[in-house]
């Protein structure tokens, strides 16, 4: 049985902010687009932020498609409160969204883009298109240390909800926003937190307002730093940490092991369809103005621009622009010109 091909006029792939407000900019344009997301709604928040997440941007600096973004506490927007968000602007705007449906193949054809994508029930589902946007963002795969032990059951990479900590011995690895985030939470859960991270002291970039708190805790002993450390072996019942400055190894009990030291581009797709990347970080090469690739009608938006971050210069808040220059370049319109913006601390 042969299935029916869905033509559309341009096909975003990834359902993130930046993706929905791509795709808000060509409706309003008269554009026939939709979006493309192996998950739902903002896929990598709603997987990789632990619950009750408070983002560093500020709610203004994360609107899109001229939806306003406020809180009732006039605080930081938190994972759950963004997520609402996007589901609001995306039901306010009606953008066509196709969520658990994921990519599984893209052809170029003479005229556009074939795909193939498969949704969460198992069914297959094909598609055209005349231009093909990638917003699949920079996290597509976990960081990995290669050490032994790596994949036993109790060793994750990402939080989830800190109440499964309550009286478990937890070694989390790392010293940025995550890691620091993480050993506070279990803490306050009820864990006995131990953190290891390779450097003198807590990144000094981590979150205003996490980084005093968890240097308190670990001066009063309350959560166990072990600095310029490193992890080199799991087993299913310890760790065994080496100090970089004197070599000595330490043998460690724990129940649970949490690896948070980031995740990396995954360029596959763009390879797959001739986009030439950067060699170091796979970060996709494009033309600033219009955000398109080598490849004819392909263009890229989002955190995906910028391949595998060690430090986050790319983020939502200075992504809105790809969003203008694509549906200008698609549209035939005058492309804007890029803002300044404020120079916060919070960035």
């Amino acid at each position: 049985m042969l299935m029916r091909m869905n033509r559309h006029e341009t096909i975003i792939i990834g359902g993130g902010p930046i993706g929905l407000e791509i795709a808000a900019s060509l409706q309003i344009a008269g554009n026939d687009c939709i979006v493309l997301d192996s998950g739902a709604i903002g896929s990598t928040i709603d997987r990789l932020f632990p619950p009750n997440t408070r983002f560093f941007s500020s709610p203004e600096r994360l609107e899109i498609a001229g939806v306003a973004c406020s809180t009732v506490e006039q605080e930081k927007i938190t994972r759950e409160e963004y997520l609402c968000y996007l589901r609001q602007v995306v039901d306010t705007v009606g953008i066509d969204i196709r969520t658990f449906h994921h990519v599984e193949t893209i052809h170029r054809s003479d005229d556009g883009f074939d795909l193939e994508a498969r949704t969460r029930s198992g069914a297959c589902r094909r598609f055209r298109t005349d231009r093909l946007v990638l917003a699949t963002g920079g996290m597509a795969r976990v960081r990995t240390l290669g050490i032994d032990g790596e994949s036993l059951p109790h060793v994750r990479h990402e939080l989830g909800d800190p109440h499964q900590y309550h009286g478990r011995r937890v070694l989390i690895v790392g010293g940025r926003n995550s890691a620091c985030e993480a050993a506070i939470r279990c803490w306050r859960s009820g864990a006995h937190v131990h953190l290891c991270h390779r450097n003198e002291v807590v990144n000094e970039r981590v979150k205003y307002w996490i980084r005093p708190e968890l240097i308190a805790l670990m001066e009063e002993g309350r959560i166990t730093e072990h600095a310029q450390t490193t992890l080199e072996r799991i087993t299913e019942d310890d760790v065994q940490l080496v100090s970089a400055g004197t070599g000595e190894t330490t043998r460690l009990e724990v129940d649970d092991v949490l690896l948070m030291i980031g995740y990396e581009h995954d360029p596959s797709m763009m390879h797959h369809l001739g986009v030439r990347t950067d060699a170091a970080n796979g970060a996709p090469l494009f033309d600033i103005d219009t955000m398109g690739t080598n490849v004819d009608n392909l263009h890229v938006a989002g955190t995906a621009t910028a391949g595998t971050q060690d430090r986050f210069r790319v983020y939502i808040e200075n992504c809105h622009i790809h969003a203008e220059r694509i549906a200008s370049a698609i549209t035939g319109t005058d492309s804007p010109e890029a803002s300044n913006g404020r120079l916060l601390e919070e960035s």
